[in-house]
């Protein structure tokens, strides 16, 4: 009986430090590139908490990862997005390489943020609309933009649930949801 108490209280005190290692992992992973995205979130008027979120759910705070439609970085950033920061700047557009950079990721994916939620500043839920074209692009947000103004929302539903449920691309959807979920509670991992 002895034994079985020393190995149940050996588990539990793994599992604490265990615990503890991942929690303190996972915060110097989340606040590394505060200062940069403090800035640039300032810069484009953007709360630090949304452009984390995004962070978090685009690339998992890893700098160097690469999408699968070619996007980069901390905010997956597309080139052809890049491509017009540079141009509405006016300097060269940026390589892949200094794409990769945390700091132009960073200052790319604010603008490109900032430009999207002014686009949908006077719809039903411009943060939702802004992320729907984060991820999936302005012709395609702009579609569910039309759909979710010409129906009628369902009694009881939220203007934000309303808004999702015209997206017809699951994984889009979801991924607005968690964003705008981890926003709005503060809480950029769970």
């Amino acid at each position: 009986m002895r034994d079985l108490w020393r190995v149940a209280m050996a588990g539990a005190v793994l599992a604490l430090v265990g615990g503890a290692m991942l929690a303190a992992w996972l915060h110097r992973r989340t606040t590394a590139y505060d200062h940069v995205i403090g800035q640039a979130a300032a810069r484009h008027r953007l709360d630090i908490g949304l452009v984390k979120s995004l962070i978090y759910e685009e690339s998992w705070f890893r700098p160097r990862i690469r999408g699968s439609a070619g996007e980069l970085g901390l905010m997956q950033v597309s080139m052809a997005a890049a491509a017009d920061f540079a141009d509405r700047k006016g300097f060269p557009a940026p390589t892949e390489s200094r794409l990769l950079e945390p700091e132009l990721n960073i200052e790319i994916g604010t603008w490109y943020l900032r430009q999207s939620l002014d686009r949908y500043r006077d719809s039903p839920a411009p943060l939702v609309f802004a992320l729907l074209r984060y991820n999936a692009g302005e012709t395609r947000a702009d579609q569910w933009l039309k759909q979710a103004r010409s129906r009628a929302a369902s009694p009881g539903m939220s203007v934000e649930d309303h808004c999702l449920s015209v997206v017809d691309f699951p994984k889009t959807r979801a991924y607005a949801r968690r964003i705008v979920q981890r926003y709005r509670t503060g809480r950029i991992w769970f």
